[in-house]
């Protein structure tokens, strides 16, 4: 199975939190919950930072704002803790530099100011996690004593928004959060597409992301499925990994067995392969010595 190409590149989250009309108040107001920051949406400079796909394909991150030209804000949702974040991280940032740092001045003898970053992860998922954790990118180096290179992530957990702070003081994420745990609950592989409309329907009854999902239902759909179709392809290649995995080992059992004269029979009941594969792994054994 390829990968799915998707139209819609845009996350929920990501087009809640930036593409969307409201993004830009919906961002910050997300920012200061998580950062305990009281910026004001007519007193900031707002500027969202995406990174050119055509020159970076593999490079597309969820959120990144810059606040006042002086702030590169990444914030990420995640529904594991990836723990390669500050790396992932170190690579987003790198190339919003490079897009705010003039060629020439990269070579002047004078110093060229870049904004200073900050980077978060937004948590929604179902393993029990703290509700706050930093992740380092020290932690991926050999030795860490000796590192020259830092990058901190911090980690918040919004799987229970009612346990966290920050969605107290934050009503557009307690309202993401809990729309997620509908689309979780309500979830039907089998009519994807009905369950998202049943998902939308049932957080617009509650009041959550009302005026959102009435200007964007067909987008958020097409984004669900998106969403979920990727997850669905990528447990189908672990699967078949997994099973690729398990073939090779019990060839690997069947040949050591025959190699050790047992009988086909006695390797087929061992080792799980069919009398078919395991006659033509004797086959190939003879060959071999010959």
């Amino acid at each position: 199975m390829a990968f799915i190409n998707r139209k819609y590149k845009d996350s929920v989250f990501t087009d809640l939190f930036g593409s969307d009309r409201d993004g830009k108040k919906n961002f910050l107001e997300l920012y200061n919950a998580l950062s305990g920051n009281n910026y004001k949406l007519n007193e900031v400079s707002l500027v969202r930072k995406v990174i050119d796909q055509s020159l970076y394909k593999t490079f597309n991150n969820d959120v990144s704002w810059e606040i006042n030209g002086k702030l590169v804000v990444l914030i990420e949702h995640q529904s594991t803790v990836n723990e390669n974040m500050p790396f992932r991280c170190l690579e987003y940032v790198t190339r919003i530099y490079e897009g705010i740092v003039p060629v020439k001045k990269r070579y002047s003898e004078k110093v060229f100011k870049i904004p200073n970053p900050d980077f978060y992860v937004v948590y929604v998922g179902q393993k029990e996690q703290p509700l706050e954790q930093e992740l380092r990118l020290s932690d991926a180096f050999y030795e860490k004593e000796s590192n020259r290179l830092e990058l901190i992530v911090k980690v918040k957990n919004c799987t229970n928004p009612e346990l966290l702070p920050i969605a107290k003081k934050c009503d557009i994420l307690k309202q993401y959060c809990r729309f997620i745990e509908i689309v979780e609950t309500t979830y039907n592989k089998h009519s994807a597409r009905r369950s998202f409309k049943k998902a939308i329907e049932l957080a617009m009854s509650e009041g959550i992301l009302e005026d959102y999902l009435d200007r964007k239902s067909r987008e958020v759909i097409n984004m669900l499925c998106a969403k979920y179709d990727y997850k669905m392809d990528i447990a189908v290649k672990q699967e078949e990994a997994f099973e690729d995995g398990q073939l090779a080992k019990a060839e690997e059992t069947a040949i050591k067995m025959l190699r050790d004269n047992f009988s086909p029979e006695k390797t087929v009941l061992y080792s799980g392969l069919t009398m078919e594969k395991v006659l033509e792994l004797q086959e190939n054994i003879k060959v071999k010595a010959e």
